[in-house]
């Protein structure tokens, strides 16, 4: 990339510098790159106006922009005879979020499914039937070789049914992704921005809808707006209809072979969330507390609520962050309502990691554990039986604990619990440690991770868990790049709402001067603001006090674009110094060099190509950690 170029999209801002490198160093191609900067500055241009801003060809722009629009990284709209281009981020998320995408699917499925997913990613959008082909099928099968004897026929009659069993597999693996939401299908609507759907729904539904000398304007376009969010919902819930995802053939359900598929981001970025709530839970609660809880946010992972929402994407359809709130809000009240994210401690209980030992995890108020395990019988009555019952009865005690029966006469002896008494047991004693590790989770600390919504049921609170997510990150930031009076001056700030610096000095008592000191880096991070408070109407200097204030939801999107900053500048070392040894990692490219490097090369050149490869790999897990950051207050 030239250098000019990359101080110009340095400059122009975090996410423009990041896409660009994003672009650059994934998609090959720095036309991609200066497309991606030139949309991201215009907003939206046609092919000819993108060519006279980048002074690129119309031909190379044009085939650029099909690659992009197929890797889901552009939006496109004709109106007017004109075909208008947008920056469509959900492609650059993707390839950002790439590596991990797939590492997480071999995990939890296979590393068959992590393959499919890896074809999706490639090429942004995948047909079912294109991809089956490769396995044989109804047509790709082929015949029993007209004339090559009874051996060759049985060969291929073998090759056939293997091909249909890994097709039939192939088929079950899209069919899982797809009901667990990490595919979706791909309509027309996901290649137009949001912004220019709701436009042409609002312009016919405003046309359709009759003026009316009784009923005002501000009324109507009230009535033309809650028809266009109907509509609009409808048009989204389409793309779940069953009639389309699936067929019938004779007599069996299977996956419709032309669906075309993409991946479905909303669900990678659900996966994420919970990381965090799990990490936030873990700090709080500790590490057991903490798998139950994880246990429960997996479970409702595919059904908790979105991420985003396109009208949260609507300008001027929910204009202030108390609006946005409240749609969150009702968008969790209603899955809670239908039951979507409420669970019961039996839930738990059937899906919680076996390999976690949840004995004595609980410590009651005394100070004992709050289930022990049972005690064996060591009492001398079974010393005293015979050695015919001692004999007999040996396998029986070892495998079970003995109770002791107590007869008529006032004598006891040991008898052997039935097994299937004590897996009972055992069942009810687990049952019983999760209620309370669920207890914990929603009373015992200062946060609430679930809410109990009647007796025995709960539910997770993600816009509220979310928030503290945020503040939790925040403050440790703070502490660590500010120091401790810092943090103690920013929650004074936050807890007063606003403030001068002779009150705040007061309440966290530090003296005015660093108090000072310490509101000036504040503001220079933008975690604080000034209010300009004048005592007179001139707004003469010497009479005007400050106050200050802080606004969650500007802190977070200033140290969102930090983080933007920072991933692209880790982003820009690493391609910084592949080019400085670029004689080096091209002669270690050649087919002839490639896996014969400590026979081929220098000493010097080995101890230069294995500094490089340190310090790749650690650039990169700084972009995860940055990355898992942004995921946070993004």
């Amino acid at each position: 990339m030239d250098e000019d170029f990359l101080a110009a999209v340095r400059a122009q801002s975090p996410k423009s510098y990041l896409y660009s490198l994003i672009a650059q160093t994934h998609l090959g191609d720095v036309t991609a790159a200066a497309i991606i900067t030139a949309l991201i500055a215009s907003g939206r241009l046609t092919a000819r106006e993108i060519s006279f801003k980048t002074t690129i060809s119309l031909t190379s722009v044009k085939s650029v922009l099909v690659s992009l629009i197929q890797l889901n990284c552009l939006y496109f709209w004709q109106d007017m005879g004109k075909t208008y281009y947008s920056l469509d981020e959900t492609g650059l998320k993707k390839i950002i979020y790439s590596g991990d995408i797939l590492e997480h699917i071999s995990q939890e499925y296979g590393e068959d499914e992590a393959e499919i997913i890896q074809n999706v990613l490639i090429h942004g959008h995948i047909k079912i039937e294109d991809y089956l082909k490769q396995f044989g099928g109804k047509d790709g099968g082929g015949g029993g070789g007209g004339g090559g004897g009874d051996g060759d026929g049985d060969g291929d009659d073998n090759d056939n049914d293997n091909d249909l069993t890994s097709r039939a597999e192939k088929e079950k693996m899209f069919s899982k992704l797809l009901n667990e939401g990490w595919l979706k299908t791909l309509k027309p609507f996901h290649s137009h921005h949001v912004n220019d759907i709701w436009e042409k729904l609002y312009d016919e539904t405003l046309k359709a809808t009759p003026r009316s000398a009784s009923e005002s304007e501000v009324k109507r376009q009230a009535e033309v707006q809650q028809l266009c969010k109907e509509k609009f919902l409808e048009l989204l819930e389409s793309s779940h209809s069953s009639s389309e995802l699936y067929i019938y053939e004779k007599g069996y359900r299977r996956l419709n072979p032309n669906l075309v598929l993409t991946f479905n981001l909303s669900r990678f970025q659900k996966h994420c969330r919970t990381e965090a709530f799990v990490k936030l839970a873990k700090s709080r609660v500790g590490l057991v507390t903490s798998k139950i809880f994880e246990t429960v946010l997996k479970n409702m992972e595919n059904n908790s609520p979105e991420l985003s929402h396109p009208f949260l994407e609507i300008p001027g359809l929910l204009s202030t962050p108390t609006d946005i709130q409240h749609f969150k809000d009702n968008m969790e009240s209603k899955l809670v309502s239908e039951q979507k994210i409420v669970f019961t401690a039996q839930d738990v209980l059937g899906n919680y990691p076996k390999v976690l030992d949840l004995k004595g995890s609980i410590v009651a108020a005394s100070g004992q554990l709050g289930s022990k395990r049972p005690l064996e019988d060591t009492s001398s009555t079974a010393s005293t039986t015979t050695t015919t019952t001692t004999t007999t009865t040996t396998t029986t005690t070892a495998a079970a604990p003995t109770k002791k029966i107590k007869l008529e006469n006032g004598e006891s002896y040991p008898t052997a619990t039935s097994p299937d008494f004590e897996e009972n047991d055992e069942v009810e004693d687990d049952l019983s440690i999760i209620e309370q590790h669920l207890q914990i989770l929603a009373s015992k600390t200062n946060i609430r991770f679930i809410n109990e919504v009647s007796p025995g049921k709960y539910s997770v609170p993600f816009n509220y868990l979310s928030t503290q997510v945020k503040q939790f990150h925040i403050n440790t930031l703070i502490k660590i790049t500010l120091g401790r009076h810092a943090l103690r001056v920013y929650r004074c700030i936050k807890l007063l709402k606003l403030a001068d610096e002779k009150t705040i000095a007061n309440a966290v008592l530090i003296n005015e001067k660093e108090v000072r000191n310490i509101i000036y880096e504040l503001i220079k991070a933008n975690l604080v603001e000034i209010q300009e408070v004048p005592r007179s109407l001139d707004r003469a200097a010497s009479k005007t006090f400050y106050l200050y204030r802080q606004k969650d939801f500007v802190s977070f999107e200033s140290l969102s674009n930090c983080l933007l900053f920072n991933m692209a500048e880790i982003l820009s070392n690493i391609i910084e110094f592949k080019l400085e040894h670029k004689i080096l990692l091209e002669k270690c490219n050649r087919i002839d060099v490639e896996g014969h490097e400590d026979e081929l090369l220098l000493d010097s050149e080995l101890r230069a190509l294995h500094s490089l490869q340190k310090r790749e790999v650690e650039n990169m897990v700084r972009f995860g950690r940055t990355r898992f950051l942004w995921d946070v207050f993004s």
